[in-house]
Order: C-alpha cells, then structure tokens, then sequence
C-alpha cells in the first residue's frame, strides 16, 4: 500500500492511498466467496452458483461493498502509520477506473485533524483573583427566602379587594398576536400581588381588583424567556381574580430552625451559620471556575491556531443536545416548539469555538509538561464527587467513555493548577 499525505491546512489533510492489485483481487475473491454461501439463486443449490452468475448479478453491489472494506483498512492503516490525528470522518473519492482484480485501486480523502500545537507562554499569566467574602445582608436575604417558603397560605377574610403583597388564584388566558400559545391558558394559578414579572407568578396589576373581578392586560415575555420565540414579545392576558390568601409566616425562632430539618441543626444561629457556609462554598465554586476561565483565555491570547470546524460543529451539538434536556426536565418539549435551530446554533458558535480551543490548548500543555493521571487520582475524583452528591462511591462507576472524560477532567484540572501556580495574581 502506498501513502502519501498533503498537508491542505494546519486542521486539514489530504491523504492518497494506492492498493496493490494482488489485495484488491484478494478482497474481491472474498466478497463473492462469502456471498455465494448467503445468496439463493434459483436453479442453484445454496453455495454452488459460479462465480460467472454472481458477477452478473451482483456486481455492482459487490465491488461496492469491496471499496467500502477497502476504504475502511487501508485509512485506519494509513492514519496510524502517518500518526494522524483524525476527529471527523473522511471525504473520499475513488480514483478514476473505479476498482478491478487486475489494476490497483487508488482513492484520496480529505480528512480533518487536531492541529499541531506547541505551546508557549504560558506561564506568568496576569489574573485578577476574586477574594470570597459574603455578607451579612446575603445571609439574612437567604434565610428570610427559606422563611418565606415555609409560609402557609390561608384566605383573606372580611375583604374582596386585592392588597400588595396579597397572593391570589387566577384564571388566565393569553395570546401574542391574537393567537394562543403553549401554556398560555391555566386555572387556578397561584400568583402574588406585587411588582414584577407575570411569568415568575408576580402581578402588580392584581392590586385594586376584587374578587370575581375579569379584566385584561399586557404582559411582556423576559428577555431569557425559556422558548425563545416568545422572548421579548408581548401577550394580551385575560385575567379572572378567583380567590385572595395571605401567607402565614412561622416565627424566624429555633422552632422554625429544627422544622427547616437540616441534621444538627437545632437553632436558629446554627440555621445561619449553616447557610452562611453554603453560600460561601457557592461563592468559592464561582469565583474558581471565573479564575479557570480567565487562565485558560490568558493561554489562549498567547497561542493562536485554528479549530477543526467538525469538533466546532460536535460541540455545538452537545450544547443543542443538553439544553433539550435541561428544557425536558421542565416540562418543554423542544421539538414541539417552532425555533429557528440555524440561528440558535451560529449564536452558540462562538462558545463552541471557545471551548474547543481551551481542550485543545490544554491537552498540549499537559503533553509539554508530561502531566499523567494515575490510577489513585481517578479513584480520589470518584471519591470527591461521592461525598458531593453523598452516595457511596460504588455507584459512580464509569464505563470506559466516562472513565476517559474524567480522565480528561483531572487532566484539564492538573493543567490549570499548573498555570495558576505560574500565574501573577492581582
């Protein structure tokens, strides 16, 4: 077999292959020996059609099948032998004359491939770090919001007017652009007479409207509405005040805190302080994975490459895939909503470029100062992320695909460590 590889980009390579005859005819003797055992012809016995017959039968289907096979061996052969990193399937092209027992066969095929990197200047980065502090003001508006939660709603007795801060049960229904739309319709909702936004179950309109009362108003979907065809639109609402309730709030005492039911937590100091940690660990885990971006994008104004548009196109992929899900586990079927998923995808570009380069970048760094991963670092992550999620560590075993994503993550997490050991921190 002869190689010869061109080199059309730095994330793009041409690669022309020839076959010898003799394994041409060998892999085309195959194909018909094989198919002469599964094929039934009539006046035959199974397996004793001559080859004359299937030729004239099942030509094209054979020798197409051959190219395939072909095509497959030879390429892996030759992207291992040429040490190609390929992250796409290839483009082929079979050669003029097609293929025969008596000729070789030749084809090329444009592949594309993870560029070449070394890079450089990594070290010495300028970051700014954020310092962790939080609030006394953030802890009580914390707890005051778990207190509210713990309210018990009860009806308004001796008046039918709607007051600020009321919450009422209303009957709705609503169109944009004089049509209805997937859950603009409901009875009985519950929402609060207050400023804000209808769609979070505040309704500022509610205020001076008695019970029984319909009336008709405009309301305008947020910006980061979840079905972005509604976002920023406006829908005219006809509104039915049904009931009024006042919400029942326990005693901010050690009571409420043993009834919040966090174990060992038994006053309402130790409500507090339980909540100043938590928020402190969301801060910390905020500000690190700020300070992780702000390394990574430092590398990368220090290196420039190009992205191969397949591992580009595959990210964006997984972006498109996990908002579905994120849209399902709320109760929206992303198929049933009229998106215009080309426009979705070229604003997820631009993140999707990002984020390759940063693996891309990474897993050089990693390769230029040989960081490995063992056995013991894997078994310490499975570790971790148990007593996050506070189940056994036997229920987080991976299969060899996620057993290599992590592998990747504790890499990537070695490599930043790595730059932020090396970085100038303001």
């Amino acid at each position: 077999m002869k190689v010869q590889v061109e080199k059309l980009s730095p994330v793009e390579k041409k690669v022309t292959v020839e076959i010898e005859p003799a394994e041409v005819a060998k892999e085309i003797d195959r194909a018909y020996a094989s198919l002469g055992r599964r094929v039934k012809l009539r006046g035959f016995r199974p397996g004793k059609a001559p080859r004359t017959v299937l030729e004239r039968n099942f030509k094209d289907q054979v020798e197409a099948d051959v190219v395939e096979r072909l095509v497959n061996k030879s390429f892996a052969e030759a992207t291992r032998d040429e040490k190609l990193d390929a992250v796409a399937a290839p483009r082929v092209q079979v050669g003029e004359g097609g293929i025969g027992p008596d000729r070789p066969f030749s084809y090329t095929a444009r592949v594309e491939v993870k560029p070449v990197i070394e890079p450089k200047d990594y070290r010495g980065l300028t970051v700014t770090r954020k310092v962790v502090e939080v609030a006394d003001a953030t802890v009580e508006a914390e707890l005051e919001r778990i207190h509210q939660s713990f309210g018990e709603m009860i009806p308004v007795e001796g008046r039918e007017v709607a007051e600020p801060g009321d919450w009422a049960t209303i009957d709705y229904e609503g169109k944009v652009d004089g049509n209805g739309f997937d859950g603009g319709s409901a009875k009985g909702a519950l929402v609060q007479a207050k400023d804000g936004s209808f769609f979070s179950g505040e309704m500022a309109a509610l205020q001076g409207r008695k019970v029984g009362e319909t009336f008709e108003t405009e309301q305008t979907f947020p910006a980061d509405f979840r079905d972005p065809a509604m976002a920023g639109k406006k829908a005219h609402f006809t509104i039915t005040l049904q009931t009024l309730r006042s919400q029942k709030i326990p005693a901010l005492d050690d009571a409420f805190a043993k009834e919040v039911g966090i174990d060992g937590v038994e006053t309402i100091e130790a409500l507090r302080a339980r909540i100043r940690s938590d928020v402190e660990k969301r801060e910390k885990h905020k500000a690190e994975g700020e300070e992780r971006d702000a390394l990574v994008k430092g590398a990368l104004a220090r290196n420039e490459f190009e992205v191969p548009a397949a591992l580009v196109e595959h990210t964006i992929d997984a972006m498109v895939e996990n908002t579905a899900q994120r849209l399902a586990r709320q109760g929206v079927d992303i198929r049933q909503l009229d998106l215009d998923l080309g426009r979705i995808r070229g604003d997820m570009r631009e993140q999707a470029i990002l984020t390759v380069k940063a693996a891309l970048l990474l897993e050089a760094i990693a390769r230029e100062e040989k960081v490995e991963v063992s056995e013991q670092d894997e078994q310490d992550e499975i570790q971790r992320r148990a007593d996050e999620m506070g189940v056994p560590p036997s229920r987080l075993q991976l299969k060899a695909e996620g057993r290599e994503a992590l592998r990747q993550r504790i890499r990537e997490d070695k490599v930043i460590a790595l730059l932020a050991a090396g970085a100038n921190f303001q």
